[in-house]
């Protein structure tokens, strides 16, 4: 399919009064609009034709086009088509030819046609069409005018990190994000479960990491809504809600540091025993702590095999991240016991006592038959190439990581952390974010999973905050994400921001202004 980029022309919605225009974000990878030819016009005698593997996408498509169009389409599979205009959602059945995110669409005047080999094609062919709708106002009609596209993703990983620890996201703004997420082909929302303010997962073996290790000090009178936790039941809900949009979250528990919740609960997994209340960001020493969990203590791996095992019991993703960043100068140099286990392993070195941590959790997750995903400072700890390393900081765009046999996702700050003002990270500055380096070889190339954004949730922290930061940086970074490497062109990204302002509204966003 990636033969020649065509960067021409398709239609998209703008309060209401829909203006014509390429307004597809992200940029399919091929479009031709057919000239001179009439558009296929949705109304009351519209329906969706599919075949069974993608009903349920084509019922999610019948549910926006209900919201936007007011009429209701009627989904039947191929078994039951009827004589009226159709949406066709065809499983191409070759795999080779449509690979599994990609699709074909073709608008004609009698049908529209999605191709595709998988479902999450077909969903992602669904969203595409929704931008291409146009609306007249002078005869109230919903059109879609003549279009071919063919389209797939360039990365594996289009991810979004929240920060669900420092700020308790609730269960309905993270539906809300998956929704939003997904319109705009990114698949990836990782979740940031456990920090110093907070554990946020229920885990059964270790009730007091929730009953305790959930809630802020009363002293600070924190608003109920930042504090509080997922019980098991409600994450395994979200992630049915998630998989049929096509959206795979990801668990991050951290290990060994960012742990005052947890070692306030369990306070003898900690080095000093030490008990003291839990602190919002704002409110303590900030983005660190000395708390680590003791390294020398056999306790501490006996809980970190059962809480991987429950997180992967809940969790489908193939991908646990456990953090390992951050790790306070000296963490382990004041306890007896962790310095007499690094004597017993002949180092002195915390790094490398840090490797031997990670590599043990790392091994409960690959037993889960999973991949650990780890911040980008415990490939100085020399945790094994199974792991993914997720790299924040270094600005050499993981290259050191690859050459080294790694797989590796960017999420650099600033350019892709959200927490930063528009000054510092602007959505021009996100969208001109390359990940692959120049001095990669092509088969290092094939190292690079992906790209994701990230939203610490310290400073802003009510949704519609979250909300302005996150939007429309969101879309820049989608575009980066999904599209072709040639597509860097931000005035005609712009011109098509602009066309999202309806949808913007349509999932409710308190974006901040799209100004150039």
């Amino acid at each position: 399919m990636k033969d020649i980029f065509f960067a021409l022309i398709l239609t998209s919605i703008v309060n209401l009064s829909y203006a014509k225009g390429n307004a597809i974000i992200p940029q399919p990878l091929k479009m031709i609009m057919s000239t001179g030819n009439a558009a296929f016009s949705i109304n009351k005698n519209t329906s969706i034709i599919t075949d069974i593997e993608f009903l349920s996408d084509a019922k999610i498509l019948a549910g926006y086009l209900k919201k936007v169009t007011g009429f209701t389409i009627s989904v039947n599979q191929k078994s039951n088509q009827s004589t009226s205009k159709t949406l066709i959602l065809l499983n191409h059945g070759i795999a080779g030819l449509i690979p599994k995110e990609g699709y074909v669409l073709d608008v004609s005047e009698r049908k529209i046609q999605i191709q595709a080999s998988h479902s999450a094609g077909a969903y992602y062919g669904c969203m595409s069409l929704l931008q291409a709708i146009e609306y007249t106002d002078r005869s109230n009609m919903y059109s879609i005018a003549p279009i071919h596209i063919e389209d797939e993703s360039r990365f594996a990983w289009r991810g979004l990190m929240l920060d669900c620890s420092r700020t308790f996201v609730s269960v309905d703004y993270l539906m809300k994000t998956i929704d939003r997420m997904s319109f705009y082909k990114l698949n990836i929302l990782h979740l940031h479960l456990t920090d110093d303010q907070g554990w946020r997962l229920e885990i059964k073996k270790s009730p007091l990491l929730t009953s305790k290790g959930a809630f802020f000090a009363k002293n600070f009178n924190e608003p109920k809504e930042f504090e509080g936790f997922y019980t098991q039941n409600q994450m395994k809900e979200l992630i049915i809600y998630a998989s049929q949009r096509h959206v795979e979250i990801v668990p991050e528990i951290e290990v060994p540091g960012h742990s005052h919740a947890a070692l306030y609960a369990y306070p003898e997994l900690s080095c000093s025993g030490n008990i003291s209340p839990i602190f919002p960001f704002s409110g303590g020493p900030n983005m660190t702590t000395n708390d680590v969990f003791c390294a020398g203590n056999d306790n501490t791996f006996r809980f970190f095999e059962n809480v991987i095992k429950e997180v992967s019991e809940v969790f489908p993703s193939q991908y646990i991240h456990l953090g390992g960043d951050e790790v306070g100068e000296g963490a382990w140099k004041d306890c007896k016991k962790c310095q007499d286990k690094m004597k017993s392993l002949g180092s002195s070195d915390q790094n490398n006592f840090q490797g031997y941590v990670m590599n043990r959790v790392c091994n409960y997750v690959v037993e889960a038959n999973k991949r650990p995903v780890g911040w980008d400072e415990v490939f100085q700890t020399g945790v094994g190439k199974e792991t993914v390393i997720m790299i924040w900081r270094e600005f050499d765009k993981g290259i050191k990581e690859v050459k080294a046999g790694y797989d590796v996702i960017l999420t650099p700050y600033p350019d892709l952390y959200f927490d930063f003002t528009y000054e510092k990270t602007s959505t021009k500055k996100v969208y001109s974010f390359e990940p692959i380096p120049d001095n990669v070889t092509s088969e290092e190339v094939k190292h690079y999973l992906g790209i994701q954004s990230c939203f610490w949730s310290h400073i802003d922290r009510t949704e519609s905050k979250t909300d302005y930061q996150i939007f429309p940086r969101l879309l820049a970074m989608a575009e980066r994400a999904w599209s072709d490497k040639s597509v860097t062109d931000y005035d005609n990204f712009y011109q098509r921001l602009l066309k999202q302002e309806f949808w913007l509204k349509y999932f409710d966003v308190k974006y901040m202004s799209i100004d150039k």
